[in-house]
């Protein structure tokens, strides 16, 4: 069985309710109600952790769209210094490698590296004009895109470790099926339709036609 935790936690559950509904089976129910508690808390997990990388790709979204328009005026401050030069300093000292508009088509990371990287160079004059004027303006939005940079990069290593958890999880499911059909089988030698009731939550649910009922909802023929 490979599905989602929530819909993994609902089978089990439903397993649960059948086996507690046979005197013969009811002391196996109790495994499959704490394997359908167990997937009900990674399915919640699931949703927290979703909706936190979700907020944190918004605010990460909103960050560079505040990076990008302060380098662009730091760029033009930066020109009008040197009367539209670009040959000679600061602009030279600023953007020798990268132009302004370059840097604003970065990815995150290295719009936070270049960031640092203009910040230094302004430290080194902090009581000239431009650094009176910039390094402090340069500094929040720079620090504004790393934070939301980390924070999404810590939504998407948290989201990958909830995937190796719901992985195991079903894994776990899969291996106390095969014991409950075994044991099972042992209970009832002979029944194979008993047995299979008991199974049935497993199977793949196919759409009601118009007029059907839960024959067809769950594969039976009448």
């Amino acid at each position: 069985m490979t599905t989602s935790p929530q819909l993994a936690a609902d089978i089990c559950a439903a397993i649960a309710d059948g086996l507690a509904s046979d005197e013969a089976t009811k002391h196996l129910a109790h495994l499959w109600e704490s394997l359908a508690a167990k997937g009900d808390a990674l399915a919640a997990e699931r949703r927290k952790l979703d909706r936190a990388l979700g907020r944190a790709r918004a605010r990460l979204a909103v960050a560079d769209a505040q990076w990008d328009p302060e380098v662009a005026a730091f760029g033009r401050d930066v020109v009008d210094k040197t009367g539209g030069r670009r040959d000679v300093p600061p602009y030279t000292r600023f953007f020798k490698d990268v132009s302004p508009s370059a840097a604003q088509d970065f990815g995150v990371d290295r719009e936070v590296k270049q960031g640092r990287e203009w910040l230094d160079e302004l430290g080194r004059n902090p009581d000239e004009p431009l650094a009176l004027k910039w390094s402090s303006r340069l500094g929040v939005v720079t620090d504004k895109l790393d934070a939301a940079s980390k924070e999404r990069a810590n939504g998407l290593r948290a989201l990958a470790l909830q995937g190796t958890s719901e992985e195991l999880y079903v894994e776990d499911i899969n291996l106390e099926l095969d014991r409950l059909e075994g044991d099972l089988k042992k209970l009832f030698p002979g029944q194979p339709k008993r047995v299979a009731a008991f199974l049935e939550p497993t199977r793949p649910k196919r759409k009601r036609a118009a007029g059907d009922g839960d024959e067809a909802e769950s594969g039976e023929d009448s």
